[in-house]
């Protein structure tokens, strides 16, 4: 790399007349000082009486750029990772720097997982939307005031179908509380995506009615069968 007129550090005096060329070798092309060397840098009697914490450089011999930490020029690191050990189900394919590699067991233990689950503070009644990207499990702890509709999607802004491959399945739950009233899903009351599917129920039949004085679990396994498409298993589980 040609080193051109850049001139590295230059100590301006009271009186000193400001050339162009000083602006635009010592000021406008040095935010970061140029130097030949480390070796030509340091035998800059101006610049080493005035070093100071923050102060940058460009060595050109090396193209590297270091930092003043005012003590000593210090070079940046180069951010690989060292030292990796792999936990179980994980197998480093590549342990070097700067970004390693690592592969999962496609068959691994899973030691007591937790999950998220939404807590909403109201009763079941019109559209109840569960968002996968947030929990796939939504209980509504106030009593019911009507029959209800579960659509179930990514987020606001994701849909399930944007989520997940074709062969792949999810499960979500929702926990409806009854008093004395038992309210249940509508019929066709259950949304992929607000695209109405039928699930096919334990037994053979959609409930009927809910459960008073109880809280009604409902599972729902998706199955994504094609784009857009799914097959949905579903069954109704009463606990009090």
């Amino acid at each position: 790399m040609p080193l051109g007129a850049n001139a590295g550090y230059k100590l301006f005096n009271t009186g000193d007349v400001l050339t162009a060329a000083q602006v635009q070798n010592n000021l406008q092309n040095q935010s970061i000082m140029f130097f030949a060397s480390a070796a030509v840098r340091d035998a800059s009697a101006p610049l080493t009486a005035a070093l100071t914490e923050g102060m940058f450089c460009y060595l050109a011999d090396t193209d590297t750029t270091q930092y003043y930490d005012g003590a000593a020029w210090q070079s940046f690191g180069t951010g690989d990772v060292t030292g990796l050990t792999a936990g179980t189900g994980i197998t480093i394919t590549n342990a070097s720097g700067p970004v390693p590699t690592i592969a999962l067991s496609t068959n691994g233990t899973l030691t007591s997982p937790k999950e998220t689950i939404e807590i909403v503070v109201a009763g079941s009644s019109g559209t109840i939307n569960v968002d996968t990207l947030t929990a796939s499990v939504k209980y509504y702890t106030n009593a019911a005031t009507a029959d209800w509709t579960i659509n179930v999607r990514g987020s606001g802004a994701a849909t399930l179908n944007s989520t997940m491959a074709i062969g792949e399945q999810i499960s979500v739950v929702y926990l409806n509380t009854n008093t004395g009233t038992a309210y249940k899903p509508n019929v066709a009351g259950f949304e992929i995506d607000s695209v109405a599917v039928t699930p096919k129920w334990l037994g053979g039949t959609a409930p009927a009615s809910g459960n008073i004085n109880s809280i009604d679990a409902y599972v729902y396994t998706i199955i994504k069968t094609a784009a857009s498409t799914y097959t949905v298993l579903a069954s109704q589980n009463k606990f009090a």
